[in-house]
C-alpha cells in the first residue's frame, strides 16, 4: 500500500492499493458513510429541453458517501455521489477500486485502521508451499488474504491445471516438472509431504538448481492436497509464517484458548468483557471482524484507557472458533472480580 498524502486534521488520507492483499485491507478499513474520491468512467447525461441526451462515456473525479463495500477481484464501493459534476451529483455510482487505483478516503479514524494501513505499508514475503507424495504435487501460496491454490502436478494423471508428461515409473520427469513450477518463486519455499518424496526431490534440484535450492525449507506433512498445506501452515507458524496474518492471529486465539484453559488473566463474552475493559483490565482486547459494528464503542474506550486492539478474522480454523466464543475477549493486566 503506497500512502500518498494524509491529512488527519480533517480525516483525509490519499492511497494507492498495489495488489489485492491491499484492497483486502482497504475493505476492512472502510465503513458505510465514509466519503471515498477517485476517478471513474461514467457516462453523462445531458438535459436538452425536455430531451435527455446520453452522452459518451467519460473518465471523471466523484466523491460518493460509502453505502455498499463488496471485495470480488475489485473493490466496489457504491453510494450516493457528494461531490462531481454538476449534472451528476446526488444521484448513484459504484466506484470500481483496483491495484494502482489512486483514492482519497475521508473518515473519522480509528487508532487501529491507521496501524493497520502502516503494516499494509510493509511489504513481507509470501510463503510458497508445496506438498508432494509420490503421486501428486499440490502447489499453494499463503496470502494475507488466504490461501490461493495453483493446482497440481502427477506423473499419472492428466486433465489438471499443471499436467506432467511423466510416465509412473519415471521420477526425474516428475522432479523436473516440480523443480520448474517453483523455481520462479520469489517468496519462502517450503515443500512437506510424507514419506522421502520431499527429501528426493530437494537432492533432485540440489544438482540441477544448487541455488533455488538454498531457498527451500523442509517440513513433515502427513497429507497431500490441501490438508497437507494447511498442515504445514500450522508447522511453520513459529518460523517462516510468524509475521503473517493468519499465524499472527492464530497465535492470539491460541494464547486465548490457553488462559481459558488454565484460569489465566483473560476475559470473553460481551458483558465481562465490558466490565473488564470499564476497570482498565484490558491490556488487549480481541474483536472478531465481524463484530467490530456491534463493539466499536468497547473498542474505543479499551484504545482510550491505552489498550491494544487486535482484529480478528474468521476466514481460518482459530478466527472461525473465536467467533464461534462470541468474538469478543482480551487478555488482562490483573485479575477481575
Amino acid at each position: 500500500m503506497e500512502i500518498l498524502k494524509q491529512d488527519l486534521k480533517r480525516g483525509l488520507i490519499t492511497l494507492k492499493p498495489i495488489n489485492m492483499d491491499d484492497l483486502w485491507h482497504l475493505q476492512q478499513i472502510l465503513e458505510i458513510g465514509d466519503k471515498v474520491t477517485s476517478k471513474t468512467e461514467r457516462r453523462i447525461t445531458i438535459k436538452r429541453g425536455s430531451e435527455i441526451v446520453k452522452g459518451e462515456r467519460e473518465i471523471i473525479t466523484l466523491t460518493i458517501s460509502v453505502g455498499k463495500i463488496n471485495l470480488d477481484g475489485q473493490l466496489r464501493l457504491t453510494g450516493k455521489i457528494v461531490e462531481g459534476p454538476e449534472n451528476v451529483t446526488h444521484e448513484h455510482h459504484t466506484l470500481s477500486i483496483e491495484p494502482g487505483t489512486v483514492l482519497t478516503i475521508e473518515k473519522q479514524w480509528e487508532n487501529y485502521q491507521l496501524e493497520r494501513l502502516k503494516k499494509a505499508k510493509i511489504k513481507k514475503p509470501l510463503l510458497f508451499i508445496c506438498v508432494l507424495d509420490r503421486d501428486q504435487a499440490d502447489f499453494a501460496i499463503l496470502k494475507e488474504s488466504g490461501i490461493e491454490s495453483l493446482g497440481s502436478v502427477s506423473p499419472k494423471q492428466s486433465g489438471t491445471r499443471l499436467t506432467s508428461k511423466a510416465e509412473s515409473g519415471d521420477r526425474t520427469e516428475y522432479y523436473k516438472e516440480v523443480m520448474e513450477t517453483i523455481e520462479n518463486r520469489s517468496e519462502y519455499i517450503v515443500v512437506a509431504g510424507p514419506g522421502f518424496e520431499k527429501e528426493n526431490l530437494l537432492e533432485y534440484i540440489k544438482q540441477k538448481n544448487p541455488e533455488l535450492s538454498k531457498k527451500i525449507i523442509l517440513e513433515q506433512a502427513s497429507d497431500t492436497g490441501r490438508a497437507g498445506i494447511q498442515e504445514v501452515i500450522k508447522r511453520s507458524a513459529s518460523t517462516i509464517l510468524k509475521d503473517t496474518r493468519i499465524s499472527r492471529e492464530s497465535a492470539f486465539v491460541e494464547e486465548f484458548l490457553k488462559r481459558i484453559n488454565t484460569k489465566g488473566l483473560v476475559v470473553y463474552g460481551p458483558r465481562e468483557t465490558s466490565q473488564a475493559v470499564e476497570t482498565g483490565a484490558v491490556e488487549t482486547l480481541l474483536v472478531s471482524v465481524e463484530k467490530v459494528k456491534e463493539f466499536r464503542g468497547l473498542m474505543e474506550q479499551a484504545e482510550k484507557l491505552k489498550g491494544q486492539i487486535v482484529l480478528i478474522t474468521s476466514d481460518h480454523s482459530a478466527g472461525e472458533q473465536f467467533l464461534n466464543l462470541g468474538g469478543i475477549g482480551g487478555f488482562l493486566r490483573f485479575k477481575v472480580r
